[in-house]
């Protein structure tokens, strides 16, 4: 068998990964017939030279290989022209297309899947157009958005036993979006803390991580934009929602600190580069962050890292209480501008 599993919902590719291997019978005796590849530096010689092996008292043996789809994607290959021969690179796809042929006399007891849970499916991917007609199942998940996202959430929540708001549906959604990572986590937590009783949205502001984390965005926009006074509002719900003033102080300046370094990139970097060399979460906003980048130079800069360096001062010496240095420190930010 021989199955593709693609999108930029890492989540859920790897539930269908999951599933598939939970049908190839005995956990135990499957981890010793599993071989997992890197498709990244991989030949298409040794990755026969695996699936040719016979099983192990199985049934079947499985391999993943995990990234060969994005190798061959068309700003991957631009990306890699500076450091690598073209020509080579040319060579190694047309070798690759040689798979679909491989595959068709592949031993039956082999499972072969091609795993590429962050492909960016807007890219040109090469190898998958040449690869989809030879697989038994092409399986694509992208990013949850909207009902489907909603439904989904509704969902998870009652296959834990929880029971939860359209309003907090609605505030997670806001708040998190498509990571369906970071929403079980959150959704775990949520159950377990209102213990049967329908999940609010008052409980998502207070437990969920995100919640606080989030604001951090709309906080920065308004101190770029000089709105001090809804600058101060969202400060002042922050606080009221218990995140702690050096929390506050500390996502503040990593933000900005994000900001200085995407602006140094952005010139000359494509944005998914920018988010990788950063080693950003998936699901970092960073069309935000190049949007606020573009707003800030570099002297603007500078004097907010000397507003943050004297708050950090002020609160840890006692100068002054940690919400009144804060409340101090958005003023000053704002007029910065």
């Amino acid at each position: 068998m021989f199955y593709i599993i693609y999108g930029d919902d890492n989540y859920r590719c790897q539930q269908a990964l999951n599933e598939i291997k939970g049908g190839l019978g005995s956990s135990d005796m499957l981890t010793l017939n599993t071989t997992q590849l890197d498709g990244r530096k991989l030949t298409l010689k040794e990755l026969k030279e695996v699936c040719d092996v016979v099983p192990f008292m199985s049934a079947s043996r499985l391999v993943v290989v995990e990234g060969l789809l994005k190798r061959f994607q068309s700003g991957e290959r631009q990306a890699r022209s500076s450091h690598n021969d073209g020509a080579e690179s040319n060579q190694q796809l047309k070798e690759w297309n040689n798979l679909a042929d491989y595959v068709k006399g592949m031993p039956q007891s082999t499972v072969l899947i091609v795993f590429d849970p962050d492909l960016d499916s807007r890219g040109n991917a090469l190898m998958l157009k040449n690869l989809s007609p030879a697989a038994d199942n092409v399986l694509q998940f992208n990013e949850l958005k909207g009902k489907e996202l909603q439904n989904w959430i509704k969902e998870y929540a009652a296959g834990g036993g929880g029971r939860i708001s359209t309003a907090a549906v609605n505030l997670l959604d806001e708040y998190i979006g498509g990571d369906l990572w970071a929403l079980t986590g959150e959704l775990d937590k949520l159950t377990t803390y209102c213990s049967g009783r329908e999940i609010t949205d008052s409980d998502v502001r207070e437990i969920t991580s995100f919640a606080r984390e989030e604001s951090i965005f709309p906080l920065v926009d308004a101190v770029i934009e000089g709105r001090m006074k809804e600058a101060q509002s969202m400060l002042h719900r922050m606080l009221k929602y218990g995140t702690a003033p050096q929390q506050i102080l500390v996502m503040i300046d990593r933000q900005l600190a994000v900001i200085l370094r995407v602006k140094e990139m952005s010139h000359e970097i494509p944005s998914q580069e920018i988010k990788k060399r950063l080693g950003l979460h998936p699901r970092y906003p960073l069309e935000k962050t190049l949007r606020q980048a573009g707003s800030f130079t570099i002297p603007h800069l500078r004097k907010a890292f000397h507003a943050l360096l004297d708050t950090d001062v002020a609160i840890k010496t006692g100068k002054y209480e940690g919400d009144l240095a804060l409340d101090l420190l958005v003023t000053e930010l704002c007029r910065v501008h």
